[in-house]
């Protein structure tokens, strides 16, 4: 086997570890940024709870000075009551009157619904915080592990980066970038053994000489129809 090849094999073994090491992390991370969109939800249910909170006790506040009002004009008609001199006054005042009473009867009304509204936002608000504080202390002991192996799985990947750069310094340059090039279009997978007269990865056949210099490690080929860059295990037989 070319002694070249033997690297650029090696370099792909530092690179399947590293892909490994990648998929460990990134199972790792994506099990904390499940737990985040959890936290998130609660968050945004909570906020949204408040705010109906808000809303209610805005339309309630805007009632109750509506209440406030047509109670004056209710108290402000019954002391004209007694000033009025004329039937004609007093028609006009009793008209004021029902009407002022007519419509605080309609806001106070207005107000006790708004009062069960803002009483059950409240309730929700109240169990959304709850929910959101049980999230954060369920999460709390989840979340130390999960530290635990994401610092367990950077070292790794780490290490196998340091080490896949190291064996990658020793390769052929040309090579390398050659290697670099097929691995990024068919992943690590770029360095493949013959299978028979045939590419082990496409199955194309490989034409007799070329075999017989792979073989011999005089020749570092490639497979004409999928581009992986051939070599021969030391078993392989015609």
């Amino acid at each position: 086997m070319h002694p070249d090849i033997v690297k650029l094999l090696e370099l792909q073994a530092k690179d399947v570890a590293l892909l490994e090491a990648d998929k460990g992390l990134d199972a790792v991370l994506a099990e904390v940024q499940a737990l985040d969109h959890q936290l998130l939800d609660a968050e945004k249910a909570k906020e949204q709870a408040h705010r109906a909170v808000a809303e209610a006790q805005k339309r309630r506040k805007d009632v109750e000075a509506k209440v406030d009002t047509y109670r004056k004009l209710e108290e402000r008609g019954k002391a004209r009551m007694d000033s009025v001199k004329t039937p004609k006054e007093l028609q006009a005042v009793n008209v004021e009157l029902d009407l002022a009473r007519q419509m605080l009867g309609k806001e106070e009304a207005e107000w006790l619904k708004l009062a069960e509204v803002l009483a059950a936002a409240e309730a929700v608000a109240h169990e959304a915080d709850s929910r959101l504080q049980q999230m954060r202390d369920a999460q709390g002991t989840a979340r130390g592990a999960l530290d635990l192996r994401r610092v367990d799985a950077e070292a790794i990947r780490n290490k196998a980066l340091a080490e896949r750069d190291a064996t990658a310094s020793e390769v052929n340059r040309a090579l390398r970038t050659r290697y670099e090039r097929l691995r990024s279009v068919k992943s690590v997978r770029a360095v493949v053994a013959l299978s028979g007269p045939t590419c082990g990865a496409c199955n194309t056949a490989i034409p007799l000489n070329r075999r017989s210099q792979i073989r011999a490690g005089t020749l570092i080929d490639a497979c004409e129809s999928c581009g992986v860059i051939l070599f021969a295990l030391e078993e392989t037989v015609e």
